[in-house]
């Protein structure tokens, strides 16, 4: 085929590498915390209202079918979980690298606030940037920055946040990045604003999610709102703790030191009773990615720790299992904070007719690391007809000591169910995988996996956590004639029917010039590691094109739609909604970091 002709040469691409650089100079003064505290002139901080006194305590009851002596013995007959919450922080930043689509128009005290930010880095780097030249370029936008740091998160844990633009001037964030905002609480008095110590930090490319651009305006897209896909990280542990429903010191001794022999292994420090109504909790190193875990087996430990008791609280509770309303989370919940010596009081339920009973059962002695168990969990995990199907390849992912479980993994990823197969991969990403090859595209632009499997063709995309692509299949090639146009121009592919090859031409986001028709691959990952690279010419020679993760979302989407990518697409759905960035929900207290 003969490349059709474009009047820019290579040197029109070379210009976006060029344009960008001549960025530095005012980027570098955004590589240090923003400031995240301001005023009230025309900003809403209706979600800065004074906290309502809420109580501690536990958020859910007891199951009503459930046995009303479950929980007897147990820390929760005695205790509660306070600070298990999210909290709601703000913060207010700049996000710079966009395509003339910005603008500095913000509240008053607001950019007050970030001016004096620029002229203090101006001073700690003993660099000279007017702010009026950050605020007045169209490359940069102002923004607001919200993000929940979930409950019990640790020193830094990484989350989600939600970048709002601020003022009318900004049509998109889309292709920009955020600089460093400090994340922090905030409350409205009557004599302006205070803020509280930074909590957290956030930074990094922004995910404008590239769907329902064409909706309705109740449920279109915006372009001015963004994510940064685990962008938010926590400066200090959140505070954990139970708190007694009776202050009694030698109780919480009695506490402390039965969650100490239980959970103390790698963590000794686990609970420590600072006084007679109160625990710290620290989450051990095998929990830090299940806090939700640790909590409810440090709520369903039983005080005693004699193990002729626990022995014959574990029978007992075999016996109420078998009941078909029987409160089966718990009851497992139980069993496994008493560890490992009641596995052969439990060991004959794996085969028990009642379905429920045996899968608890299996998935205690599965954490337990009895390997009787995975054979069950597994089957589960298998059957299409299991009501524990996905539940079951989650525990799967959870069995990290076990290279079986990692092997029933993998031969999931060729399941007929799609939900089964996305799930069995991110499974195996937890565990590190060694059979996932994976590229680094671009720095935080995002990675790209690849699988060898049987199976339908998969493209999955994260919208959460961290800009993600997976490719399941044994080979992945796009298919002739094709032409994907990105709704900006800012890329075209397109190929005749019996090309051996993509042309690909770049639309200079800043000067809007295109690049010559540039030959890449028809294998998938070649282009997408092409497509998202950095935009760099080496010799003459176009290496990579530099674009964005929500165009290459957006691309993968078009062409598995267009029957060009034979396979499917599946979009996670986000965790953290935009919503968040218009909420107004009431702060939480800080002292509950």
């Amino acid at each position: 085929m003969t490349a059709p002709r474009r009047r820019s040469g290579a040197a029109g691409f070379r210009t976006i590498h060029t344009s960008l650089a001549g960025l530095t100079s005012l980027l570098i003064l955004l590589a240090t915390p923003i400031l995240a505290g301001c005023g009230d002139n025309g900003f809403d901080w209706s979600f800065n209202k004074k906290p309502e006194k809420k109580s501690d305590a536990p958020l859910t009851s007891p199951d009503p079918r459930a046995d009303a002596g479950v929980f007897e013995g147990t820390v929760r007959q005695f205790a509660y979980v306070g600070g298990f919450r999210k909290l709601r922080v703000r913060g207010f930043g700049i996000v710079g690298a966009l395509a003339n689509t910005g603008g500095g128009d913000c509240p008053a005290e607001i950019r007050k606030y970030l001016e004096g930010e620029i002229r203090r880095r101006n001073s700690a780097m003993s660099i000279r940037i007017d702010p009026k030249s950050i605020f007045d370029n169209p490359q940069f936008a102002p923004v607001v920055v919200t993000a929940e740091i979930p409950a019990a998160a640790t020193k830094g844990d990484r989350f989600d946040v939600v970048v709002r633009a601020l003022g009318s001037q900004t049509t998109s964030l889309e292709g920009g990045r955020l600089y460093f905002c400090d994340l922090k609480m905030f409350q409205a008095t009557p004599r302006g604003i205070i803020e509280g110590q930074a909590l957290g930090h956030a930074a990094g490319p922004i995910y404008v999610s590239p769907f329902g651009r064409e909706e309705a305006a109740a449920t279109r897209s915006d372009p001015r709102f963004g994510r940064v896909l685990g962008g938010g990280v926590l400066k200090d542990d959140r505070r954990l703790r139970l708190i007694l429903h009776s202050p009694s010191y030698p109780m919480a001794v009695r506490i402390r030191d039965r969650l100490r022999g239980r959970f103390g292994a790698t963590e000794p420090n686990v609970a420590d009773a600072v006084s007679p109504s109160t625990i710290n909790l620290v989450i051990p190193r095998e929990f830090r990615d299940r806090p939700q875990h640790f909590v409810d087996l440090v709520m369903h430990t039983q005080v005693v720790s004699e193990p002729a008791r626990l022995t014959r609280r574990a029978a007992e509770l075999v016996d109420q299992i078998v009941h078909p309303l029987a409160p089966y989370e718990d009851i497992a919940l139980i069993w496994e904070a008493m560890g490992r010596t009641i596995v052969p009081t439990i060991a004959p339920l794996y085969d028990h007719q009642l379905e429920a009973a045996a899968y608890y059962a299996a998935r205690t002695g599965l954490r337990l690391g009895d390997d009787l168990a995975l054979e069950v969990v597994g089957r589960h995990a298998a059957d299409p007809k299991s009501p524990f199907r996905e539940a079951a390849v989650r525990e799967l992912g959870n069995a990290r000591a076990s290279h079986r479980a990692a092997d029933r993994l993998f031969m999931l990823l060729s399941d007929a169910d799609t939900q089964v197969r996305v799930l069995a991969y991110e499974a195996l990403v937890r565990r590190g995988d060694p059979r996932i090859r994976s590229y680094v595209v671009w720095d935080d632009n995002f990675t790209l996996d690849v699988i060898e499997c049987d199976g339908p063709p998969l493209v999955y995309a994260r919208q959460s956590e961290e800009p993600r692509i997976a490719i399941l299949a044994r080979e992945g090639r796009l298919l002739t004639p094709l032409l994907y146009t990105h709704r900006d121009d800012l890329v075209t592919l397109s190929a005749q029917p019996n090309d051996d090859c993509v042309w690909a031409v770049r639309k200079n986001p800043i000067n809007k010039r295109l690049s010559d028709p540039i030959r890449t691959s028809l294998d998938i990952v070649a282009l997408i590691r092409f497509l998202g690279g950095p935009p760099i010419v080496n010799q003459g020679q176009v290496e990579s094109l530099g674009l964005n993760y929500t165009v290459i979302v957006d691309l993968l989407d078009q062409l598995t739609r267009d029957q060009r990518l034979p396979a499917v697409m599946v979009l996670e759905r986000p965790r953290v909604s935009e919503d968040l960035g218009r909420a107004t929900t009431r702060e939480r207290r800080e002292s509950e970091l």
